[in-house]
This record gives structure tokens, C-alpha cells and sequence, in this order.
């Protein structure tokens, strides 16, 4: 029902009520207090007031109706719309000053207040809603960095995985991975009574290519023969790279332990075939240390030990062969570790000696300078030649301290006989492959020339040729510096290296030793001959003299002497001696120079 029905309706009866009221009360009083007389006339009266109270009411309510309903009527229809269109953006109409009007403004200062607040929260919820859209945005941006972080780091930890665990030049397993795999493969034949070998694979003399041709052109060697070692194994066993030129193979599953040596000569085949690598032809030969578990050791660390003990006994046995480990090796490296104490324990307490071999001028028959050769006076096991200890002090380094006593040894011994009245001979000293490599040779020469006051052209230092040519260009630097403190320079064991013409007649070098094998063989092959011959036509057409030694019967000796060999030394001359016996000669060769004059 509208509300303007209802506001008639309520008016009417409130004044139909009231009128009602009035007429009753008027009828009671005319009962009681008014005469018979009167009582038709207040009637009448009283019925006209009625009509006219009725008239009266019909007026009043529809000017209420018009004046108050109607308006009260469009406030209600303008509050339902703006609820039902939930617009507060519409204002109450308000034309009359009177209440409705203060209501209608009172209501529309409502709505704008509503308004008002509406738009704040519009516009803090536009601005949380464009916050929230930046922050979302950078989130999604700091989610793509961290997803692109993360994939990095993956990829970054596959690729350290894949360092920690395989050879960067060659991609296979390096050695802890190789440990890895090796320990997992002893507990399973642990578990299942199988046999495995170890091959320790070393190249032989791999460090001259190199030396002669970089790193490069190594590498690239490397590599192929890794794709020949691959090639031959079966999917089931496993190649890895230690360094260097070191390689390791685990073979799985064996049905006996010989059985590993038809892959050792398979290796050894391989390597045996030319390497062509740019212009360059190379020819390989390996050794190689095989090491069977159960049978010789149970360990990863007894048998990486024993492979590698074997290996050493290959090599030291010319290379190119395959060696079973045996429990000799064992006790053999034993021995080599008390010996090599040993040989520390006699650089500390200078049990070291020199001898001296004389060396004799075919031309007049005058000995003109010795050979000084270090001696070791064990107090166990007595004098001991240098082939018995010297290559165990090469291989640990000691040979450079051994090497420095040696020239100032032999400075001081040639300048005390010179001090003593002897006739002046010159004092041969032979240097190490790693000595040689020393940067501060020449210094340590002039060191010992200064220290003992021995003239520098006394002094002659014997380099083996293929310790010369192991770097060309670094030697003759070297030896260059050598040559220009005055000393001598001899190339020893000439022949049996690979010296080039070419490079001889550039050498800083005096004098040609002729290695002793082509003395020995004089007689007995017509190529040692040839190639003596040959030598010493060579050397003197180059304005160097030639050294022979090894001269042990008097048939040699007089080749030589017809060949125009220069200067002689050998067992049938004499042998090293010591101080005090080689004084004898060079008193002779005194008397000799005396008489002569």
C-alpha cells in the first residue's frame, strides 16, 4: 500500500474518532442537563458542526494529502529507487522549507557523505588495486629472475658434477669418479665371487711431445689414444684418466685373472699404430701395471697401489710391455723407500766421494784431464757405484744437491792440485737431466768457479745429448751461458740421442763423447764402426774434438789413434781412482811434461 493511502486513511479515522467522541458527549449532556425544548435545536446545531467538522476533515486531508503525502510519497519512491539502482550519485528533491525539506537535506548530505566515502574507498581500493598489480607484476618478475637463477644453478651444479666427476679434455671418468665405481665394483664381487683387474696404463716418453711441440698438439695426442682405449674395451668396463698421461681401466666380471692380458695387448697394439695429428706423426708405446682382486689386494688402496707398482716395473723395463704385480714389487718398494732414506741420511752426513777416471791425448799420450764420478761410501754396504743410486736420486730430486756438491767438489779438488804444483789438467763433471733443467745452472757453476778460486777454462761440464735436446732452445740458451763464463761444454753419450746437424753446428759445445756402446762394438759391427768413424769426421769438420769412452782392449786403442780420435778414456787406461791414487798419474804426467821440455 502507497504511503500516501495509508496517511489518509490514518487521518480519517483519527478525526472520524474525534467527531464521534465530540457528538457522544454533546448527546449526554443534552440528556442531562438540557431541557426537551432545546433538545431538537442543539441537534440540528450539532449535526450542521458535524457536516461542516466532516468537510472540514475531507479539506484537511487532502490538503495534507497534497501538501504532505504526496511529497512524503515521492521521498520514499526516490529512497526505494536509490536503493534498487544502488546509485548514490542521485540528490532528494527539496523544495519547500519545512521538515521534509531539512529531512531531504539532511539525507542528501548523507548520500554525499556516502558518496564521498565511496569515492575515497574507490579510490584507495584503485590504488591498492594498481599497488597490488605492481607488486604482482614485480613478484611475477622476481619469480621469472629466481626461476632463471635456479635454472642456472642447475645447470651450474650438472656442470660441476660433471668436473668433479669426468676428465675435462678426454670426458671420461677422472679419478674420483673412478675410485667411486671401483669401490662399488670390489663390494659386488665381494658379494657374487667375482674377479676384476686393475690396468694402470702410463705413455711412454709422452713428456717430449710436449716439450718439442706444446701442450696443444699433446693434448690432441691424448685424445685419440682415449678413443683407441675405448674402442677396444667392453661396454661393461670402465676407462678413466688420472692426468697427465696416465690413464686407468677397470675390467669387470672376469672369468680368471689372466684374462687381462689379451686387453693389455690389445692396448699396447692401438698405442703401437701412428698417430697423425696436422703434420706431425707420432709413434706410442705404453706400460702397463695389471693388479686382480681377490688375488693382490682386497682394498681400492692396495690395488690403485699395487697397478701402480707394477706399471713402474714395466717401464723400468724399457716400456711397451704389460706387468702383473707380483709380491716382489712390494718388498721391492720397500727397499726403495729405506734406500732412498738412506740417500738422505748420506747427503746429511757427506758420505758422498768423488773418483777420477784419466782421460788421455792420443796425439803426445799425456793425460790432460779426468773425469770426476761420484761414489757413495755406505757405511753398510760399502763404495757404491752411481748406477745404483743415481736414477733413484734423479727421480726424487735429490740429484741437485748431490749435483752442487758435485762441481764444487771437483773445483776445489782440481784447484788444490794446481795449489799443490801439479801440472794444470782440466776437470770433467757430469750434469743431470734435472739439474740442467735448473734455471740457476750457470750461476751455481760460477758460484763454485768464485768460491774455490779455480780458473773457469779447468773446468769442463759433460750434458748428455738427449738431456740437450729435450728443449732445444732453452739448452742453448743455457749452455751459451755456460760457454760464456769460459768453461767447456761436452755433449755425452753422443749418438745414441737425435741431434740434427743442423742444431749440432749451432751448439755452444767443445768437445763429442762417443757413447761407449759404438767403442765396444768396434770389431764386432760394421755399423758401430761406420758410425765411429762418421762421429769423428763430423766433430772435427765442426772444429770440435772427439772423446772416446770405454776403451777397454788395445785393439780399440789403436783404431781410434788411426781415426784421429782426439782424447781417450777407458778400463784399459785406468780405472776411476780415487784422490790420492790419481795424484800418482798426474805426477807422471808431470815428470813426463818436464823431461820433454
Amino acid at each position: 500500500m502507497k504511503i500516501r493511502t495509508k496517511l489518509l486513511i490514518s487521518a480519517g479515522l483519527v478525526w472520524a474518532a474525534f467527531l464521534a467522541l465530540v457528538y457522544l458527549g454533546t448527546q449526554i449532556f443534552i440528556i442531562q442537563f438540557v431541557s426537551s425544548a432545546f433538545v431538537d435545536v442543539i441537534r440540528y446545531y450539532l449535526a450542521g458542526i458535524l457536516i461542516m467538522g466532516v468537510i472540514f476533515s475531507i479539506l484537511s486531508i487532502w490538503a495534507m494529502s497534497a501538501l504532505v503525502a504526496k511529497r512524503l510519497e515521492r521521498l520514499d519512491h526516490q529512497v526505494v529507487e536509490l536503493s534498487n539502482q544502488n546509485d548514490i550519485t542521485q540528490i532528494m528533491d527539496h523544495d519547500n522549507a519545512d521538515e521534509l525539506m531539512k529531512l531531504s537535506s539532511h539525507i542528501n548530505s548523507m548520500i554525499e557523505s556516502i558518496q564521498a566515502s565511496r569515492e575515497k574507498l574507490e579510490k584507495s581500493l584503485n590504488e591498492q588495486t594498481q599497488e597490488l598489480k605492481e607488486s604482482n607484476e614485480k613478484l611475477q618478475q622476481e619469480l621469472a629472475e629466481r626461476q632463471s637463477v635456479e635454472k642456472e644453478l642447475i645447470i651450474h651444479k650438472e656442470h660441476l658434477i660433471h668436473l668433479a666427476h669426468y676428465d675435462t679434455l678426454t670426458s671420461l671418468p677422472n679419478r674420483v669418479f673412478f675410485n667411486e665405481m671401483l669401490n662399488k665394483a670390489i663390494n659386488h664381487a665381494n658379494r657374487h665371487m667375482k674377479t676384476l683387474a686393475i690396468l694402470f696404463v702410463d705413455l711412454d716418453r709422452f713428456k717430449n711431445i710436449n716439450d718439442a711441440l706444446g701442450h696443444q698438439i699433446g693434448d690432441l695426442v691424448l685424445k685419440e689414444v682415449a678413443n683407441r682405449f675405448t674402442a677396444v674395451l667392453r661396454a661393461g668396463d670402465v676407462l678413466a684418466r688420472l692426468g697427465g698421461d696416465e690413464f686407468i681401466i677397470l675390467l669387470n666380471d672376469m672369468g680368471h685373472q689372466k684374462f687381462a692380458s689379451p686387453v693389455a695387448e690389445k692396448i699396447l697394439q692401438v698405442c703401437a699404430k701412428p698417430i697423425r695429428i696436422n703434420a706431425h706423426e707420432f709413434f706410442i708405446t705404453a706400460s702397463i701395471g695389471i693388479c686382480v682382486y681377490p688375488h693382490d689386494g682386497l682394498s681400492l688402496e692396495d690395488l690403485l697401489k699395487n697397478a701402480d707398482l707394477s706399471m713402474y716395473k714395466a717401464k723400468h723395463s724399457g716400456g711397451g710391455v704389460f706387468q702383473y704385480y707380483t709380491a716382489e714389487m712390494n718388498n721391492e718398494a720397500h727397499e726403495n723407500i729405506k734406500f732412498e732414506t738412506s740417500l738422505r741420511e748420506a747427503i746429511k752426513n757427506n758420505e758422498f766421494v768423488m773418483f777420477y777416471q784419466p782421460k788421455l791425448n792420443l796425439q803426445d799420450g799425456l793425460l790432460v784431464g779426468v773425469e770426476a764420478l761420484i761414489r757413495w761410501d755406505n757405511p753398510e754396504l760399502g763404495m757404491m757405484n752411481p748406477e745404483k743410486f743415481l736414477p733413484l736420486a734423479e727421480e726424487t730430486g735429490l740429484i741437485l744437491q748431490m749435483g752442487e756438491w758435485a762441481i764444487r767438489e771437483a773445483c776445489r779438488v782440481n784447484k788444490s792440485w794446481q795449489n799443490q804444483g801439479y801440472q794444470p789438467v782440466t776437470i770433467s763433471v757430469n750434469i743431470s737431466p734435472k739439474q740442467f733443467k735448473h734455471q740457476d745452472i750457470a750461476q751455481l757453476i760460477s758460484a763454485a768457479l768464485t768460491e774455490t778460486g779455480l780458473e773457469a777454462k779447468y773446468l769442463e761440464i759433460e750434458i748428455t745429448e738427449s738431456a740437450i735436446m729435450e728443449n732445444i732452445e732453452t739448452s742453448m740458451y743455457k749452455l751459451k751461458e755456460i760457454q760464456s763464463l769460459g768453461v767447456m761444454v761436452s755433449i755425452d753419450d753422443f749418438g745414441t740421442g737425435y741431434t740434427s746437424i743442423n742444431y749440432l753446428k749451432q751448439l755452444p759445445v767443445s768437445n763429442l763423447k762417443i757413447d761407449q756402446s759404438f767403442i765396444r762394438g768396434i770389431f764386432n759391427n760394421n755399423n758401430d764402426l761406420v758410425i765411429t768413424n762418421a762421429v769423428i769426421m763430423l766433430a772435427h769438420s765442426l772444429g770440435l774434438k772427439v772423446v772416446a769412452e770405454g776403451v777397454e782392449t788395445a785393439d780399440q786403442l789403436q783404431f781410434l789413434a788411426d781415426g784421429g780420435c782426439d782424447l781417450v778414456q777407458g778400463y784399459y787406461l785406468s780405472r776411476p781412482l780415487p784422490e790420492q791414487k790419481i795424484v800418482l798419474q798426474l805426477v807422471k804426467s808431470s815428470v813426463v811434461e818436464g823431461s820433454e821440455v
